[in-house]
């Protein structure tokens, strides 16, 4: 029941949950889905559909953990990402040290393209079985949450550059990742 347990507070939940929700997640998934990019063999992958209402990988979180697990998924595969394609020099150490999931397509078709973190939220919402309407109650909304989260993100992005990898300048880098946020949430923050 543990897991069940509501926590509104994104900061609480990150530091407390999130790293046990991401395992539980991913011991729910077959292993071709989970291992599914050949050439990352040390790696988790996140296909689109593991996401959506049509399978019930998230089920065992509560609707507020579900909002707090999906930007918390966000601004973990937003950071790879832009380490990636930013400061590639220093990826291998940086993947060594996190091993941070890839969010990718669905087989047969999309499986070896990664998409944008800002995907997750609309998967999250997605059911191929029924249409989910943004005024439902079981409408999930990032909007307020993401805006909560990025100065506990931020604090933990440059906390672990500061101890971890100081050959990358944290608040650099989270200028790279702040430049990758939806342009709506960047102008509430």
């Amino acid at each position: 029941m543990h897991s069940q347990m509501k926590m509104n507070n994104f900061e609480t939940y990150y530091k407390t949950k999130f790293r046990e929700d991401l395992h539980r997640f991913f011991s729910t998934i077959p292993d071709e889905s989970r291992f599914h990019l050949k050439q990352v063999h040390d790696g988790y992958t996140v296909q689109f559909n593991r996401l959506t209402r049509d399978c019930e990988h998230l089920d065992f979180l509560t609707q507020d953990n579900k909002v707090n697990f999906g930007i918390a998924l966000f601004y973990t595969v937003l950071t790879d990402m832009v380490c990636y394609s930013q400061f590639r020099d220093q990826y291998e150490k940086f993947r060594g040290l996190t091993l941070y999931p890839k969010f990718i397509g669905n087989c047969l078709s999309s499986c070896h393209y990664h998409h944008d973190p800002m995907v997750i939220f609309r998967a999250m919402n997605f059911s191929s079985k029924r249409v989910i309407n943004p005024r439902s109650s079981d409408w999930l909304n990032f909007r307020e949450k993401f805006n909560e989260a990025i100065p506990t993100m931020k604090e933990e992005t440059l906390d672990f550059f500061d101890k971890y990898l100081t050959e990358i300048d944290g608040n650099e880098f989270w200028k790279r990742c702040r430049l990758e946020f939806p342009v709506v949430e960047i102008e509430r923050s």
